[in-house]
């Protein structure tokens, strides 16, 4: 009976980093990116500096060489290895990912501004979603009015979270954290700053670039926990304008969330928090069929302001791009944190594959 699990050994899997790999997947040793691409597959897998026991199943090590650059070709090498592989079937899943609803930026924001998403584009998404699946909406409920005040953006836009409530009830999106305002967090100096409606870097909230020093894990583990009393526990945070540290990463795993995504998916609630290797994060209306090719999610990624300026039928549109190019299911950040957070279980026994635990999503079982 053979465990149909892998252990990856590599003396870059140093167990006191603050993660393994980065958002941007460049040049990384080999075990880094075997763990990268392992877990962005939910392949049962561990990662370790040096063997402290006798592993069960497969040992990934630098013998094995690095992963080819396409995701199906070393997964297929490691099922070959093991004799068969059991994982979440993740084939034609598109994440949709849409940033800013409830932020102030569209008012302050030079080259950004723009009018509230209408009524009619929000029916819209809701249409395009129904029979395709699922999104995430990155939201912020604190709203930030001209002179530094900071007040539950369901106050100042209403109708905007009348449909978002709309959605949610629906079962169509989750709402997930983008930060509380958007703003840098001292909004009496934005206030008071003569480019506060020009300079982007005020519109950053974990680590604005004008801070040297990355804000400490409490400092932002409290905005985290802002959003989390507004708006309910979260799996997944987005950080503003990608203006983030490793701090970030230790405060979001803090605050029990699952996931977070930037360029790519970072799993928090490993051993060691682990960025996905072959999850690419397109613009929605960059649809082609090499980000699905590997058999892997793509994280399709857009904001209010495309729904504000292209109208009604602009996301229902990307959707059938993607749909073309062969998107099968959309989900949301909380699907696939589901996919991940149960490890599976499963055995090569006398020639057949006996699945012992899985998550509560289709299996994918490769001979």
């Amino acid at each position: 009976m053979r465990p149909l699990r892998v252990t990856v050994v590599d003396p870059a899997l140093d167990a006191a980093a603050p993660m393994w790999g980065d958002a941007t997947a460049t040049w990384q040793p080999s075990g880094v990116a075997w763990m990268g691409l392992l877990t962005a597959a939910g392949v049962p897998v561990r990662g370790v500096a040096a063997l402290d026991e006798e592993p069960a199943g497969l040992v990934i090590d630098d013998r094995f060489g690095r992963p080819p650059d396409d995701p199906a070709e070393a997964l297929s090498l490691v099922r070959d290895a093991l004799g068969a592989l059991v994982r979440p079937d993740l084939r034609g899943v598109l994440v949709l990912r849409l940033d800013d609803p409830g932020a102030a930026v569209r008012r302050h924001l030079d080259g950004w501004r723009h009018d509230d998403v209408a009524p009619a584009a929000w029916a819209s998404l809701w249409d395009a979603l129904r029979g395709f699946g699922r999104a995430s909406v990155f939201c912020c409920p604190g709203w930030v009015d001209d002179d530094g005040t900071v007040r539950p953006s369901r106050e100042a836009s209403p109708t905007e979270w009348a449909a978002l409530d709309d959605g949610v009830g629906a079962g169509l999106i989750d709402l997930e954290c983008h930060g509380f305002t958007h703003l840098h967090p001292d909004t009496a100096a934005w206030v008071a700053a003569p480019d506060r409606f020009a300079a982007a870097e005020w519109y950053r909230e974990m680590w604005p670039p004008r801070e040297r020093e990355e804000p400490s894990v409490e400092v932002q583990a409290a905005i985290l926990g802002a959003w989390q009393r507004a708006c309910g526990r979260a799996t997944t945070l987005v950080a503003p304008g990608e203006a983030w540290g490793a701090n970030t990463v230790a405060a979001a795993r803090q605050q029990g969330l699952d996931l977070f995504t930037s360029w790519g998916v970072c799993r928090l609630q490993l051993d060691v928090p682990v960025w996905s290797c072959g999850i690419g994060s397109p613009y929605l209306d960059e649809a082609d069929p090499s980000w699905l090719a590997g058999g892997l999610p793509a994280v399709g990624y857009f904001h209010d302001r495309d729904m504000a300026v292209h109208g009604p039928g602009w996301v229902g549109a990307q959707l059938d791009a993607w749909r073309d190019c062969g998107a099968t299911r959309a989900w949301a950040f909380a699907d696939l944190a589901r996919a991940y957070r149960t490890p599976i279980d499963a055995v090569l026994d006398g020639g057949e594959v006996v699945v012992r635990h899985a998550p509560d999503v289709p299996l994918l079982i490769e001979r």
